[in-house]
């Protein structure tokens, strides 16, 4: 009998056994492609980095034509500006009109309030000094407590040491009333966010930079804490991530809270290097990075409240050269105020030029709608709306704070 072409010599009807190894090489892909899949639905990811603000575009400091408008019995920010003026604290309108002496020798370098009752906290030559709306003084905290920055709201007070020859990290939360004293743990700079109850200050590890007063070198914090009163402070940014985020060796420089404690502004740098202002949230997610024009090192950071939303300002100056350890007003150079914000990560130059020469002096109007800005040339108020307005008579001082309202 003839046999097909391709016949098998014995037909088996049985389907073919798989071989081992094949079986075996199969079952391990599977396996991996589905460890993969749950791996990258579970592990968590890191977070993208955050934007960083490209302005000024340029190496220099912007140059914007200052359009200026003179200022007449106008009513911006719901009170007087405090300024202090050859060893007075004084207050005056934005348009320059009804400057009257709130308390005599005192040369204020910072001020808190004033209260319902017209009362104001003020530190003085390093003494924080209560100010009855009669303009009689007296010390709060222990007599041997001498602070370089004082901040905060209504009764609560918070009071970093000056850093010579004392602890860098021993701080005081004041009572505005009775002048009772609690230490926490951190150093300057310190901030108050005004609704929210929160405070941040720097952190360890503490390193003496030289630049930032002449012919002396300055204890800086390489982390920035966070905390509430009656609370041990959280760390929110530390010192890797400082590095990080501001080059090798910065240091903290400056701090602002906004109103509702959630948005942390940052200045960070190290002389004769870059100047950023990282903006971090609560959580310690970094939300921003803005750059600074190259010598400049920031004066001044501060959010604004206006109606729920936020600003936040930046004054940058010129630190280069001779500029880098003189006082404010002594510089005879100038600078920018730049705005950011948060709702949507736009920056813009408000002001430069003019305005800002030997400026020693910043705030925000209560009402968030305007930067004052003090210089030897007067007090100058920046809108938001890109409108620079001066008064009919320069006012001269250093300003100090533009809050709701002024002693009665």
């Amino acid at each position: 009998m003839g046999r097909l072409l391709g016949e098998p010599e014995v037909w088996d009807d049985n389907p073919a056994r798989p071989r081992p190894a094949l079986r075996g090489l199969t079952g391990l892909t599977i396996g991996a492609v589905a460890g993969l899949l749950v791996a990258f639905a579970v592990v968590p990811r890191p977070a993208p980095p955050p934007p960083e603000v490209r302005l000024p575009p340029s190496a220099e400091a912007p140059k914007l034509r200052v359009e200026r408008q003179t200022l007449y019995s106008a009513s911006l920010g719901g009170g007087p500006l405090l300024l202090t003026r050859s060893g007075r604290l004084e207050e005056v309108n934005a348009d320059g009109t009804d400057r009257r002496v709130v308390a005599q020798n005192v040369r204020a370098s910072a001020v808190v309030g004033p209260d319902r009752a017209g009362v104001l906290v003020a530190l003085d030559s390093g003494v924080i000094t209560r100010i009855e709306a009669n303009g009689t003084t007296r010390r709060l905290g222990p007599a041997s407590f001498v602070a370089d920055n004082l901040v905060g709201t209504g009764r609560r007070l918070l009071a970093c040491p000056d850093p010579e020859g004392r602890a860098v990290d021993r701080s005081l939360l004041l009572d505005a009333g009775g002048g009772r004293a609690k230490p926490v743990k951190v150093g300057c700079p310190v901030a108050w966010a005004a609704r929210a109850g929160v405070f941040a200050g720097a952190g360890g590890p503490w390193t003496r930079v030289e630049g930032f007063r002449r012919a002396a070198t300055t204890p800086k914090g390489g982390s920035v804490l966070l905390g509430r009163p009656g609370r041990r402070p959280r760390v929110l940014l530390d010192a890797k991530a400082l590095a990080a985020a501001a080059g090798k060796g910065a240091v903290v420089d400056g701090l602002a809270l906004s109103p509702d404690g959630k948005l942390v502004a940052v200045s960070a740098g190290r002389p004769g290097r870059s100047w950023q202002v990282l903006v971090v949230r609560s959580d310690g997610r970094r939300v921003a990075t803005i750059p600074l024009a190259a010598g400049h090192r920031p004066a001044w950071v501060g959010w604004s409240d206006r109606q729920g939303s936020t600003t936040l300002a930046v004054a940058a100056v010129d630190r280069r050269g001779e500029l880098a350890t003189a006082e404010l007003a002594a510089r005879q150079a100038g600078g920018y105020v730049l705005a950011w914000q948060p709702t949507d990560g736009n920056a813009r130059v408000l002001t430069s030029g003019v305005p800002m020469v030997a400026a020693d002096g910043f705030a925000w109007s209560s009402d968030g709608d305007s930067v004052a800005v003090s210089a030897p040339a007067g007090v100058f108020i920046v809108k938001q709306a890109d409108v620079v307005y001066s008064t009919a008579s320069p006012v001269t001082g250093t300003l100090l704070a533009w809050p709701s309202g002024g002693s009665p």
